[in-house]
């Protein structure tokens, strides 16, 4: 699904039914920075797919055409059928790495870092692979809820016993510090990466 679908759904998903709001509303609801909103709504209003008008204080108002109401409906759908192909795909990776980590490797034991809904997925891979889940950290999203594990920091993996750190934080996939950090902790392997096979000694 293209960003920019992605961007529309978001803004379309922040007006309910029959409701007319603000663009600051809309700002807090769909996340969006100011400028790409406000290029987004500019099209979605061109389309056909929002109306706009003046309101007291110089607020603008904007809700849903019919037109947009069908839109939302279709982009909603295009949207759950590409996240259940993205997490089926990411269930085949995860399945075949933690195949590999436990039958090669002799991985028993990993700590995923990225409370995401990746780290869900790739959890019901751990199971039919006989892995234990030990922890999850995540220094965004300490103290909440991922896997059946309340999310630690970095810092408190030290002490636990772990054969690797499953890297499932998607949105920090190219964060090069936070990797080099991470490695300080343990062995990291990025869910859709293959780890290289370790070289027979002697």
């Amino acid at each position: 699904m293209r960003s920019s679908s992605m961007h529309e759904l978001d803004i379309l998903q922040a007006i309910g039914d029959g409701e007319k709001v603000t663009k600051r509303d809309l700002l807090h609801r769909a996340s969006i920075a100011g400028r790409l909103a406000d290029r987004y709504l500019k099209q979605l209003v061109a389309k056909g797919l929002l109306k706009v008008k003046t309101a007291p204080t110089r607020r603008m108002l904007y809700w849903l055409t019919p037109k947009g109401f069908s839109e939302k409906a279709r982009l909603t759908y295009e949207f759950v059928s590409y996240t259940y192909k993205m997490n089926r795909e990411c269930h085949r990776l995860a399945s075949n790495m933690l195949h590999d980590l436990a039958s090669r490797g002799g991985v028993r034991r990993v700590v995923f870092y990225g409370a995401e809904p990746l780290a869900e997925v790739v959890a019901v891979s751990l199971v039919e692979n006989e892995i234990e889940l030990v922890a999850v950290a995540d220094e965004d999203n300490i103290g909440e809820e991922c896997a059946g594990h309340r999310v630690l920091s970095i810092d408190a993996l030290d002490g636990l016993e772990f054969d690797r750190i499953i890297f499932t934080k998607s949105s920090k996939r190219e964060d090069v510090i936070l990797r080099k950090l991470l490695e300080t902790k343990g062995r990291v392997v990025n869910i859709i990466e293959r780890e290289a096979p370790e070289e027979d000694e002697g």
